[in-house]
């Protein structure tokens, strides 16, 4: 059985029917007997809480203590907060082999089989123990031995907490220690609870250098190749492989040649596996470095997503999975702040409010806290954040951000007037709340025959009606001063603009990108829709347009692009050494594409 940590409450299931207000708070009893608090409890926790069965469990196991009391709330709380920060999720069934993790204090009145007790370090178990220096040791024994934890009661609780880890062990207790500090790369000195565990069974104290020697010929499992050097010590099949593997990496005898061919012939997935994994590191393009080379089938799918018909290629994205939101991330508050925007803008033009004159700036920011808490409201009970103070906070600078923007916005508009917000093309599968009337659900033909869909954030004109495309970022000014396509990085601006164009049919005169949160500093980067430009766009499509046709859709990272990726966890840590080992006459193309500013 495994212990997890539980919020009870953050679970996005629909609430129970029962009604919670928080005027019951104050109809708790001062004092009561268990029976009567776990009565009023429980009625609590089903009106408060999605998902309210853990803590009716714990409430439900001290149903024995009912007559006991009278007790206060302050008896209440500290029996039960030590129950509530830990719930603990039985599995279904209990096969043979079943493993209990949990801290050793979870382990009193238990009996395992076999205990292991892991880092058993210096400064790890037993931990540093030091003095508090606001309320020394002597302070606190004059306030009460029993009411305050001095370093003497501290040591003692761990010296308990060794005797009942190994006295939970019927059968076999292991205590080990990690060899190595990872963090400052240096050796572990082990804990001298390993010396007393020794002079507990032996009669005698030894010394550290032999509890190491005792340690490595214990287990040999090593920090860069996790499995020993001998592959009868291995404890399961993955161990024995690597003990295989290990022995032959370093060997240079043909001794040992076919030593590991039985991988290939134990599963059939694992040697396709392998194979791929080979493949890849050889000096030739193959199928195992993405989409290269497909057959006649594969090109034939692959052609409903050539440039005149592109919709997405893969659409590979992130498993969605469903967790209490401890902190808002970027794409939650992206999300966010351009919602806000869009209810702001929309506003202050149903108001007559735009361009928006600075003496009418404090309307501006009551509309916009209108907007803000509005938009807040609704995210919050999708997202159902865990913490509460970590939800304002993150609303609070998403306000301080839009504060600033709406500003400088007003001071630096220089002619330019909202137009159109969150004007979106071919995006009529998705569910769009917010969405500008002129939206349409087909995709904008741009190029010659490139097929675009998306959502511009911001359309502004001027009153000799020329436009001017703007995407609102909320990260960082990653993009350099200057750059048109940015080795085709950024070609979000020009290609906005030149559908737009064609949307509106009207004369655009830039793509922007304006980072408009403190984070970005407020940069802006403006890319003219000129002749030059233009061509950019056209070679940039081109480039991607051929490499549809052809098939040959590589996984070549440039330099450092994989320290920013979300799929390193998949492709390992050694993209741009691997892809530098192949030949370089097929990336012409793409390198061409790359060089471009």
């Amino acid at each position: 059985m495994a212990t997890t940590r539980a919020r009870p409450g953050s679970s996005a299931s629909p609430r129970t029917s029962t009604t919670f207000a928080p005027s019951r708070l104050s109809e708790l009893p001062a004092g009561a007997t268990w029976a009567v608090w776990l009565e009023n409890l429980q009625s609590l926790t089903a009106a408060a809480l999605r998902r309210p069965h853990g803590v009716l469990g714990v409430l439900a196991e001290l149903a024995p203590l009912g007559p006991v009391g009278p007790v206060d709330l302050v008896v209440v709380q500290h029996v039960l907060a030590p129950r509530l920060r830990e719930l603990a999720a039985p599995p279904g069934s209990r096969p043979e082999g079943a493993v209990f993790v949990a801290p050793i204090e979870m382990a009193r009145g238990l009996t395992f089989d076999v205990v292991f007790v892991p880092g058993m370090a210096e400064k790890l178990f037993p931990p540093r123990i030091l003095e508090d220096p606001l309320l020394p040791d002597e302070a606190r024994r004059a306030l009460g031995a029993d009411l305050l934890a001095t370093q003497d009661s501290r040591v003692q609780e761990h010296r308990l907490a060794l005797r009942l880890a190994v006295g939970a062990a019927g059968r076999h207790a292991a205590l080990s220690w990690p060899r190595v500090d990872v963090e400052m790369a240096r050796a572990r000195v082990p804990s001298f609870y390993g010396l007393e565990a020794i002079r507990a069974m032996e009669g005698r104290l030894p010394g550290f250098d032999e509890l190491r020697g005792r340690a490595e010929t214990g287990g040999s499992s090593r920090l860069g190749w996790p499995a020993p050097e001998n592959p009868a010590r291995a404890i399961d099949d993955t161990e024995y492989d690597l003990a295989v593997l290990g022995r032959l990496k370093d060997s240079g005898s043909d001794a040992h040649a076919g030593a590991a061919n039985y991988l290939l012939a134990a599963n059939p997935h694992l040697a396709r596996a392998l194979r791929a994994r080979g493949r890849r590191w050889l000096k030739k393009w193959s199928y195992a470095d993405g989409l290269v080379d497909p057959d006649p089938d594969a090109l034939a799918a692959l052609a409903r997503h050539r440039m005149g018909a592109l919709q997405a290629v893969h659409r590979i994205q992130p498993r969605e999975e469903s967790e209490a939101l401890e902190t808002i991330d970027p794409l939650t508050r992206g999300a966010l702040f351009h919602e806000i925007q869009f209810e702001l803008l929309t506003a202050l033009r149903d108001r007559g409010k735009l361009p928006l004159d600075p003496e009418h700036l404090e309307e501006a920011y009551r509309i916009l806290e209108e907007a803000a808490n509005r938009v807040a409201d609704q995210w919050k009970e999708k997202v159902a954040p865990a913490i509460p103070r970590v939800w304002s906070d993150g609303i609070g600078a998403i306000r301080a951000d839009l504060r600033e923007w709406l500003r400088r916005s007003t001071e630096s508009a220089r002619g330019w007037v909202p137009h159109r917000f969150e004007l979106s093309f071919g995006l009529a599968d998705r569910d769009r709340p917010t969405a500008d009337a002129s939206s349409v659900p087909d995709p904008v033909t741009i190029l010659d025959g490139a097929r675009l869909r998306g959502s511009v954030d911001l359309v502004e004109r001027r009153a000799d009606g020329a436009l001017r495309v703007t995407d609102h970022k909320t990260g960082k000014a990653r993009v350099d001063a200057g750059a048109v396509v940015w080795g085709g990085r950024t070609l979000q601006p020009l290609l906005y603009a030149l559908a737009v164009e064609e949307l509106l049919q009207g004369r655009v005169l830039s793509g922007r990108l304006y980072y408009c949160t403190s984070d970005g500093g407020f940069e802006e980067r403006d890319i003219p829709l000129d002749e030059e430009n233009r061509a950019a766009a056209r070679a940039a499509i081109g480039v991607i347009g051929r490499a549809l046709e052809q098939g040959f859709l590589p996984a070549a990272p440039r330099p450092d692009a994989c320290r920013w990726c979300d799929y390193r966890p998949v492709c390992g840590p050694n993209e741009e050494v691997r892809t530098a080992r192949k030949t370089r006459e097929r990336l012409e193309d793409l390198d061409s594409l790359r060089d471009m500013s």
